[in-house]
């Protein structure tokens, strides 16, 4: 599969309430209606830079509040509910491996996820550029993204999903999940180019300092209908190209697990919307 030549969105040009709300149409969780993305306007321009102080993901000007089916429901009970199914990723083996594991949240449970994130809103997705900086490259990366810090929802999470998370991973033992979660949200003429997925390191003054990613986790909000595009696709090099080589379309409350050695997209979006939770499982080594 080559890339696609659908022109992107340009970020100059927002989309108004009324088509945000569109984007939604004909797109339900459970019996209700998928509930359209508010997207914060910020005035930011591509190629712009901000600094650690700058706090352009607004993570300390919000106090954010986890969703209540995290006190309501047992994870242990929730986890009876899930399946599994392995992936046959490139170069799929000890240290390369990808699976889904479906039921790990209730629809009604990803439609209280997504209200409680749009207490927040979104804003464009930036790219990491080391240093504690960040800038705006749609080229790279475009999208939207709402960061919320939830160790209530990282435990809760990793209890459903444990027995699909090895304890220990090329010489590390799993600590938790990281409580930094990344909500994404995809309109239509976006996508994320492939990549690998970076490593997120903790630092001090955390006492976990030193601990790091080495696993993905990926959590689909929302089922996106196979013709809108949207997947997960991981690809393979052959020949000095970049092909597709398997890919995932999401399925509300199933969880993608993977390698983070593994090269993958978000592929085009052609319609309607896409939301993710993004978080990552951490090792000491």
């Amino acid at each position: 599969m080559g890339k696609s030549n659908c022109k992107v969105i340009s970020r100059d040009k927002d989309l108004d309430e009324v088509e945000i709300q569109r984007l939604a149409d004909g797109l339900y969780l459970g019996d209700q209606p998928l509930e359209a993305p508010r997207l914060v306007k910020t005035g930011w321009k591509a190629g712009q830079m901000f600094e650690l102080a700058d706090d352009p993901d607004r993570m300390q000007s919000f106090r954010w509040e986890a969703p209540s089916f995290i006190e309501r429901k047992d994870p242990m009970i929730q986890r009876q509910k899930t399946s599994v199914e392995e992936l046959d990723v490139p170069k799929a083996g000890p240290t390369h491996w990808a699976r889904i594991v479906r039921g790990v949240f209730d629809e009604e449970d990803c439609a209280e996820l997504i209200s409680c994130i749009n207490r927040k809103g979104f804003t464009p997705a930036l790219l990491n550029i080391g240093g504690g900086r960040q800038a705006l490259e749609p080229s790279a990366r475009n999208g939207h993204r709402a960061i919320v810090e939830s160790l209530e929802m990282s435990r809760w999470l990793l209890e459903v999903i444990r027995p699909y998370l090895p304890e220990t991973f090329q010489r590390g033992t799993l600590i938790d999940l990281n409580e930094r979660c990344r909500v994404l949200c995809y309109t239509p003429g976006q996508e994320f180019p492939s990549h690998y997925d970076g490593c997120f390191r903790r630092s001090a003054p955390d006492p976990r300092a030193g601990d790091r990613s080495m696993i993905t986790v990926q959590v689909y909000l929302h089922d996106v209908p196979a013709g809108s595009g949207g997947e997960t696709t991981f690809m393979r090099e052959r020949s000095g190209r970049e092909e597709a080589a398997l890919s995932c379309q999401p399925c509300a409350g199933s969880v993608l697990i993977f390698t983070q050695n593994l090269l993958h997209e978000g592929s085009l979006l052609k319609k309607g919307l896409k939301y993710t939770l993004r978080t990552e499982a951490m090792y000491r080594m």
